[in-house]
């Protein structure tokens, strides 16, 4: 049985593909940590909107990971939330 990680490690190697995960990975990403927050938090999206000061489709979208955020909307929801935002450049793993 193939493992989702092998699958992905798989299709990469389509450049159409990579190129698209690429484009795309930051967004899950944030959607990924934002859905985390939520659920420790025990927060529906409705509730997560109150808290953050927008409504509640954009917590949808963001949660989507379907497009990359502005930064200034990630550096509204991080000070509404009480949260740092952090950002990182790293190499790119070679392989």
């Amino acid at each position: 049985m193939t493992t989702v990680n092998q699958h992905i490690a798989a299709k990469l190697a389509d450049p159409e593909f990579a190129r698209a995960w690429r484009e795309t990975e930051v967004g899950y990403q944030i959607a990924r940590r934002l859905i985390a927050y939520r659920q420790a938090h025990g927060l529906t999206q409705r509730e997560l909107a109150r808290l953050a000061g927008v409504p509640q489709p954009v917590i949808a979208r963001l949660e989507s990971g379907r497009h990359t955020p502005a930064l200034r909307t990630l550096e509204r929801l991080a000070q509404k939330l009480g949260l740092a935002l952090v950002i990182d450049l790293v190499p790119v793993e070679q392989g």
